[in-house]
């Protein structure tokens, strides 16, 4: 955002940060520890912290379509970069979902990926016929 000029914004970072120290109180049942649900709301909020970064590059790549002097090129990999880092973050959280909503089902999904994987004729995920 520097070298686009625009200002830091003290504020928001401030808001930010307390409303991460907020989060940490909620009454979960874990006062000492990590609440199990602790990996997806923290997933979750990755993945819409990226969200909104992906939606500031597209209407910054509108702005570059329209003649302002931005990097349209820069745009699209960070653009790109974040639609990758969405696609890892929802493989992560529906992961984490199942292990914790659903935990004997998650460990019979491992268990089964991990027998494929060890089996005969399965390569790089594909089964060959």
């Amino acid at each position: 955002m520097a070298g686009l000029g625009v200002p830091e914004s003290r504020g928001r970072a401030a808001l930010g940060r307390l409303a991460e120290k907020a989060g940490r109180l909620k009454l979960n049942g874990h006062l000492f520890t990590r609440s199990p649900l602790s990996d997806v709301l923290e997933l979750e909020a990755m993945r819409l912290g990226v969200e909104g970064k992906a939606c500031m590059w597209r209407a910054l790549q509108a702005l570059a379509d329209g003649g302002v002097r931005v990097d349209g090129a820069r745009l699209h990999a960070l653009l790109r970069r974040a639609e990758r880092q969405i696609r890892i973050l929802e493989t992560l959280r529906a992961e984490r979902s199942a292990q914790v909503f659903a935990p004997d089902v998650a460990r019979t999904t491992a268990a089964r990926r991990r027998s494929a994987a060890r089996s005969p004729g399965h390569h790089a995920g594909r089964r060959t016929a």
